[in-house]
C-alpha cells in the first residue's frame, strides 16, 4: 500500500517515517481511502475511455471518481482525519492528492501486493501509531515526550478507522457519518448490501458475497476497524486472523460500485437523469 514535495506534502510510508512535526487534535474518526489497486477490470475490459487511466482518476461529469468520496468526507461536520492508501499502481493518483489536498489528506504508500495484505499492514500500522489515555495523562507536563508518543495527526487508541473504497461515487456525507456511528463488538466489521438491491438497479453484483439467514449479500468494500478492540500487544496481523463481523447496510448508494465499464455507464446514467434512489428500510 518516489518522493514528491510540491506544496510541502506530508507523506507517511509503511516502511519509513513521515516528514514534518505538528501536534493537532485527537481524531476519533479516521478515514482511509483505499486507492492503491490496479483497477484491471475497468482498465482492460474496454477501450471506451480512450486511454488507460488510473481508476481513482476516471472522470465522471468532469470530476475524478475519487473526489466524490473525498467530498462526502470533507463535507461532514465530524472531525475526520483522512489518509489515502496508494501504491506504485496509482502514482498519478498520489500526485493528484498531494497537489490538490496536501493540507487535508495524508498519503500512505502501501506495497500494492494485493488488497488483503495491504489492509493487514494498514491495520498494524495504525495500532502501532495510536496512543492511550494513560500515556497522555502521564506525560501531560512533558510536552516533548508527549509529542513523541502521539502521532502528529492524533490517532487515539479509541479511534475508529473507516476503510472506504474510492469507487462508490454516490456515497453521501450522511452515509459516511452513519457508518462512523455503527456499534461494533468485534475488532473489524465489513458492510454488506442485499444482492437484490444491486440487481434492482441493473448493476452486476460483486462475486464477493456472504449468506446471512439464507439470503445473499454482497460486500461493499467498506470496513470499520476499532483500535480499542485490537490487542495492544499484536505484533503481526493477517486479514484471515482478524475477528470480523458482517453488518447489513442496505443503502442503495452503496450499490453503485464502479468496477467495470458497464458500472461506469450506469453511474453516468444516474447523474444524467438524477433519479431518486429508494431510501433504505429501517427496522
Amino acid at each position: 500500500m518516489q518522493s514528491f514535495t510540491r506544496k510541502q506534502s506530508k507523506i507517511w510510508s509503511l516502511l519509513g517515517r513521515r516528514h514534518g512535526r505538528k501536534l493537532v487534535v485527537n481524531y476519533k474518526n479516521v478515514c482511509v481511502l483505499m486507492c492503491g489497486g490496479k483497477g484491471s477490470r475497468i482498465n482492460t475490459s474496454s477501450n471506451t475511455l480512450g486511454k488507460k487511466i488510473e481508476k481513482p482518476l476516471i472522470p465522471i461529469n468532469n470530476k475524478p471518481l475519487i473526489e466524490y468520496t473525498i467530498d462526502a468526507i470533507l463535507n461532514s461536520k465530524k472531525p475526520f482525519k483522512i489518509f489515502a492508501a496508494v501504491s506504485s499502481n496509482t502514482k498519478e493518483t498520489e500526485d493528484f492528492i498531494k497537489y490538490n489536498y496536501s493540507d487535508r489528506i495524508t498519503v500512505l504508500r502501501t506495497q500494492g501486493k494485493g488488497y488483503s495484505k495491504d489492509f493487514a499492514n494498514l491495520i498494524h500500522y495504525f495500532i502501532n501509531k495510536s496512543y492511550t489515555k494513560e500515556q497522555e495523562k502521564r506525560y501531560t507536563r512533558n510536552d516533548n515526550i508527549l509529542k513523541r508518543i502521539k502521532t502528529q495527526d492524533g490517532i487515539f487508541e479509541c479511534s475508529k478507522i473507516l476503510f472506504l473504497p474510492i469507487d462508490l461515487p454516490l456515497i453521501s456525507t450522511k452515509t459516511v457519518e452513519n457508518i462512523a456511528e455503527l456499534k461494533q463488538q468485534t475488532p473489524l466489521i465489513s458492510l454488506v448490501i442485499d444482492k437484490n438491491i444491486i440487481i434492482e438497479y441493473g448493476l452486476l453484483p460483486t462475486p464477493y458475497a456472504v449468506s446471512i439467514d439464507n439470503k445473499d449479500y454482497c460486500h461493499t468494500g467498506i470496513a470499520v476497524a476499532s483500535l480499542a478492540l485490537f490487542s495492544s500487544k499484536v505484533t503481526k496481523i493477517t486479514s484471515s486472523k482478524i475477528e470480523e463481523e458482517s453488518i447489513i447496510f442496505n443503502d442503495p448508494e452503496l450499490a453503485f460500485n464502479v468496477n467495470t465499464i458497464d458500472d461506469l455507464s450506469k453511474v453516468k446514467e444516474y447523474f444524467s437523469r438524477n433519479y431518486e434512489l429508494k431510501k433504505p428500510e429501517t427496522d
